[in-house]
């Protein structure tokens, strides 16, 4: 059996980022991985972490090769998370102890992330021919938008309606993830590969 990789929290991410002064999130990082990730692509670790990087990192330079190897961690156990048979995505997030405007906003960056993955992969997010991903499209560009007003924040209801955004999420990704595999399947047995392979 091969080794379980653990993933890594939000705020271990976070921190490594900003070290590296890495480019975006950790929500829009992690998002972007997992639109790679579900959509099938040819990805390499270690050019996924390079491409995050805003600079080199030099050889005695511990701290920032630690972060590093945390990126590279985080990579390992998320593309571990898509090949398990129960599968449940593994959307980085905030501690539930965060303040809700944080886990909101952090939870809008993954979505963002995510469209962005899929748009640099070649799919149509915004006319998609397939009704089923273009409406879980619409619905995570809604959710990479949600606002949350200091009126929101004090009502208790916005903590269950924020559980069940998460949980949207989840469904629609892997409504994409399944549709998508239904249409590489069907240019497997066409004309040659789709343009998302």
């Amino acid at each position: 059996m091969n080794h379980q990789h653990v993933m890594p929290d939000y705020q271990q991410v976070s921190d490594a980022l900003d070290l590296l002064q890495a480019h975006g999130t950790a929500g829009q990082s992690h998002g972007l991985l997992c639109a790679l990730i579900s959509a099938h692509a040819r990805i390499n670790r270690e050019a996924w972490v390079d491409s995050l990087l805003g600079g080199h990192i030099e050889a005695n330079d511990e701290p920032a090769r630690a972060a590093y190897h945390l990126l590279h961690e985080l990579f390992n156990a998320t593309k571990d998370a898509f090949q398990q048979e129960a599968f449940s995505l593994p959307l980085l997030l905030p501690d539930d102890d965060a303040p809700l405007v944080t886990r909101v906003d952090a939870l809008g960056e993954w979505c963002q992330g995510y469209l962005t993955g899929l748009h640099l992969l070649g799919l149509d997010i915004k006319n998609n021919k397939n009704e089923a991903i273009q409406e879980c499209l619409q619905d995570l560009l809604s959710i990479s938008q949600v606002d949350l007003t200091p009126e929101d924040e004090a009502d208790q209801a916005s903590e269950s309606h924020f559980v069940e955004l998460e949980e949207h999420v989840r469904v629609a990704v892997l409504t994409i993830m399944q549709e998508l595999q239904i249409s590489f399947k069907e240019h497997e047995h066409g004309e040659g590969c789709d343009h998302l392979h």
